[in-house]
């Protein structure tokens, strides 16, 4: 015979009693706050609750303020919350009210806390919550006209408002959009906050932020972010999108903690900047018509090295937008997908599920690929998958770290790569940099200095016969002017060198190389460097030796 149900002892039937009149003082309470606020009271506990609203405030930020989104329709959300003047929960209705038309209901701790635990049994629809910032095409173009320089751009901010931290972002992205920013900088300095833009590789200061503007920026920026608004001593990414009108810009975000305060990057990854083909990278034609053919092998790896910020990935995408066709297919491996390629099928790496480069190569093997993108070679297990696939019918484009084409190499060898395979696999190695144009609008042309005319003759000592050179008449620098910000340059232009694995240099690396024992090899070869390569881009009256000499140095 079964047991019977326990009954409750008389202990039991009490706490139960004076907790169910504890809750309903607090329900009382409540529905007297929001009488006393005009405030709508709303009990919580038999509620249904969006899941995507939900996920609009990061649960760690929900408890904190005791508030919770219960539902979103359009542009308008429902918000109920313990207490309007909790600090927390006012830095995310700021937020919000930036983005939605904001009803707010007033509802118990008992209440909210029954709503909050819907984090635990709600799953999440994305990976990433993510927010978005909508700018029409004639906002933003009206915008673009008045920010021609930066000085525009700082006297449009420092007339805007304190508190209205939308239209300073508004301004900010504008500004970075019509000056081509890769990325927008706000540095900490205690008493306010440094805004500055990275343009053509370069730091320019634009405006310094007030801390109470600084201050609404951040909780914006956070709350769009997907971040945790109350962590103020850790590091933090996550990212938003900027939709004007049909086209949708993404935003890498990353904030670090300092002694003075929180310090934050913003990423802009517009898609303009990856609509370039293989010939607008600024290879020359010899090297252009080269690589043309080599990325079109049915085999092989080809390896592209550089500092961040070299161009590499743009680059590799202009590779497979080249090759991109029906009739084969072309897998990615990033971290993260930054820009969205059209008939490539794209994944990225995911560190917090262990989700790594090796592991996402092995499944990518399996999914029938002719082409591999792997964004970095890292360590020597992802080496040694690439180096495998690249030997059983797949073209494998990579990245590597290293300061030029001959050190990748070595750098193979290091992380373990079998030298035997590695020949095998190898077929080129291209190096790159990205040198700063000369402004279009306010070029002048000069004679070159004695200095300069020794190194164009010391650089062209040798060069290939195939490689053509413009004959050494005048160069091109630039005087400044608002268009440039009156820096002389405007835009970026890359220079190359590119490693083809012969036969010798197949031979060669069975042996373990040394960097300087692959250089030794390629100089009797038909090999240009980075530095030849923007020598002869001076002459073409594309950039300077002031940059070349920056960027790649004398080699």
């Amino acid at each position: 015979m079964p047991n019977s149900p326990k009954k409750p002892s008389l202990e039991e039937k009490l706490n139960e009693k004076l907790i169910a009149v504890h809750h309903q003082e607090e329900e009382t309470r409540a529905k007297l706050l929001a009488d006393k606020l005009n405030l709508p009271y709303l009990n919580l506990t038999t509620m249904p609750i969006d899941s995507d609203a939900l996920f609009l405030i990061p649960a760690k930020d929900a408890i904190a303020g005791q508030i919770v989104i219960i539902g979103k329709t359009d542009g308008d959300l429902k918000i109920a919350l313990s207490d309007p003047a909790n600090a927390t929960a006012k830095k995310i209705l700021a937020g919000l009210g930036a983005r939605f038309t904001c009803q707010l209901f007033i509802s118990s701790k008992h209440s909210l806390n029954q709503a909050l635990d819907r984090y635990k049994t709600t799953k999440q629809t994305g990976k990433e919550i993510t927010g978005q910032v909508e700018i029409s095409q004639e906002t933003l173009s009206g915008l673009q006209q008045e920010l021609k320089s930066l000085e525009d751009i700082k006297k449009k901010i420092e007339g805007t408002p304190q508190d209205m931290a939308t239209s300073v972002l508004e301004i900010a992205i504008a500004g970075a959009m019509q000056n081509d920013a890769s990325d927008i900088h706000l540095e900490s300095k205690g008493h306010g906050a440094l805004f500055r833009y990275r343009i053509d590789g370069i730091l320019h200061d634009v405006v310094f932020l007030s801390p109470k503007t600084y201050g609404l920026i951040l909780s914006r920026l956070k709350l769009l972010s997907g971040m945790v608004l109350n962590v103020h001593d850790k590091a933090q990414d996550g990212r938003f999108t900027i939709k004007v009108d049909a086209t949708d810009i993404e935003v890498r975000v990353s904030i670090i903690p300092g002694p003075k305060g929180e310090n934050m990057v913003m990423r802009i990854l517009n898609p303009k900047n990856i609509n370039l083909s293989i010939k607008d990278l600024g290879l020359r034609e010899d090297a252009y018509q080269f690589l043309s053919k080599e990325i079109k092998k049915p085999n092989g790896m080809i390896i592209t090295t550089g500092p961040t910020g070299s161009g590499k990935t743009t680059a590799l995408y202009a590779f497979l937008k080249e090759v991109t066709s029906p009739e084969i297919k072309i897998i990615t491996l990033e971290d993260p997908v930054e820009y969205h390629l059209d008939g490539v099928t794209q994944t990225q790496v995911e560190t917090e599920e262990s989700y790594t480069f090796a592991m996402g190569l092995r499944a990518i093997l399996r999914q029938d690929p002719d082409m591999i993108l792997v964004g970095e070679i890292r360590d020597s297990e992802t080496a040694e998958i690439a180096i495998q696939a690249a030997l059983t019918g797949h073209i494998v484009f990579s990245t590597l770290h290293t300061n030029d084409a001959a050190g990748a190499i070595p750098r193979f060898i290091d992380m373990g790569a079998n030298p035997t395979t590695l020949s095998s696999a190898l077929i080129d190695i291209l190096a790159q940099r990205l040198l700063r144009r000369v402004c279009k609008f306010c070029a002048e042309e000069y004679e070159p200095t004695a200095e300069e005319k020794a190194k164009i003759t010391k650089a062209l000592d040798g060069l290939p016969k195939e490689v053509a050179v413009p004959d050494l008449t005048k160069l091109s620098r630039g005087k400044g002017c608002a268009k440039c910000n009156n820096t002389g340059y405007k835009g970026r232009v890359g220079v190359f060198e590119i490693i083809p694995v012969t036969p010798d240099l197949e031979k060669l690396i069975t042996k373990s190389p040394s960097h300087a024992e692959i250089l030794e090899l390629i100089k009797k070869k038909s090999f240009v460097s980075m530095y030849q390569d923007g020598v002869i881009k001076i002459l073409q009256k594309m950039t300077t030796f002031e940059e070349l000499d920056s960027i790649v140095g004398e080699r």
